[in-house]
């Protein structure tokens, strides 16, 4: 057992290591030439002199205004440079299924973009993506997983607010929250036995994004027996994780208070009532799905910052700013029973614990 710690423990600070020196690495730099290299070249030579001032990441989503755009301002700031960058590399998947109103945090401190598309006019054959009411070009100009660049023709306003009241659904035709923690409920109750299921494909996406550590942890885990279950991971990005100073005790603990046992694609996290709560597999911790005054969800008042990072017909992997801490008036013990129907008439139980004890873990559902 000491032998198995210790290996685990090794492991982990080499993860811990390559966090690290990927923050000092030349990913700036990179994103430059490559910026110059497709025709972007006045944002290519202010990147570069801003190298220096910019904080380091793994990865790096770029809005890069045409040499146009930057011809009409004399001088730029550091600041609307930065509030052009964004520390993870989200791709077109990941903005475009975004809502109405979401916030996206940028290298700029305490300064968001804002989802500006209007999902009602959505059309199959055109992918339409809009921010801060400016038309991003669909089509990235570079993206390798780690450094991803859109085109814009103008600068994005970093005092662009939102009309009040400016709330558009994102679907049209989108399930109601009772729906759909009946739909999680019924996918709870399915499952009997768990068995060993590779982790690999997602942890190599996890670790191309930016999410190395809780990749790690990850890998070391376990899964099951008949039935592939279920699963939803909140994952805290490594700068917080490489922070977070972890006794090997706590690794299992951490990693079960950010799982949920059942899959919530980002389309129906969206749309659950705001307070509602969700059993994870850490007995007795519970996750708070809530909105923030500019629609930005938050789980535990955590952000999600990169909604669907990985996506399965099993597992969805939801990328958050920081890592999970006890909900605020999240109950120490399940609340009343509450009976929902599923769409093929069954019942189901809300707020009930059931235990597995095979695997030690809690297993419950929304209340």
């Amino acid at each position: 057992m000491a032998s198995t710690l210790t290996t685990f423990s090794l492991f982990l600070l080499l993860s811990f290591s390559t966090v690290t020196s990927s923050f000092t690495s030349t990913t700036i730099f990179d994103a430059a030439e490559i910026l110059s290299a497709s025709g972007f070249e006045t944002m290519a030579f202010n990147l570069e002199l801003a190298s220096q001032t910019l904080s380091r990441s793994h990865s790096l989503t770029i809005f890069a205004p045409t040499d146009f755009a930057f011809s009409q301002i004399p001088h730029l700031p550091l600041s609307l440079l930065r509030y052009h960058l964004l520390p993870h590399a989200f791709s077109l998947h990941s903005l475009t299924s975004l809502p109405f109103g979401a916030s996206i945090p940028t290298l700029l401190p305490s300064h968001s973009l804002t989802v500006t598309t209007d999902h009602r006019h959505r059309h199959r054959h055109h992918i339409r993506l809009s921010i801060n009411n400016v038309t991003v070009n669909p089509s990235p100009v570079y993206n390798d997983g780690t450094i991803v660049i859109f085109a814009i023709d103008n600068f994005f306003d970093p005092y662009f607010e939102l009309p009040a009241k400016s709330v558009i659904r994102t679907e049209t035709n989108a399930k109601s929250s009772s729906e759909i923690i009946a739909d999680l409920a019924a996918c709870l109750s399915a499952r009997k036995n768990e068995m060993k299921w590779s982790f690999g494909e997602t942890s190599s996406v996890m670790r191309s994004r930016g999410f190395s550590v809780m990749a790690s942890f990850l890998d070391m885990q376990f899964l099951g027996n008949e039935d592939r279950p279920k699963l939803t991971l909140f994952a805290p990005i490594d700068e917080v994780m490489a922070t977070h100073a972890l006794n090997v005790s706590d690794y299992s603990s951490i990693l079960r208070q950010h799982i949920v046992p059942c899959r919530i694609a980002w389309s129906d996290l969206v749309n659950l009532e705001d307070e509602t709560l969700i059993w994870t597999y850490e007995r007795g911790f519970t996750v708070s799905v809530t909105k923030s005054s500019n629609e930005m969800l938050l789980i535990n008042g955590v952000a999600v910052i990169f909604p669907e990072l990985y996506f399965s017909d099993w597992l969805v992997v939801h990328g958050v700013q920081d890592v999970l801490s006890v909900a605020k008036g999240a109950p120490d013990s399940p609340s009343q029973n509450v009976t929902v129907e599923h769409k093929d008439g069954k019942e189901f139980q809300l707020g009930e614990e059931i235990n597995i004890p095979a695997q030690h873990y809690h297993f419950s559902v929304f209340h």
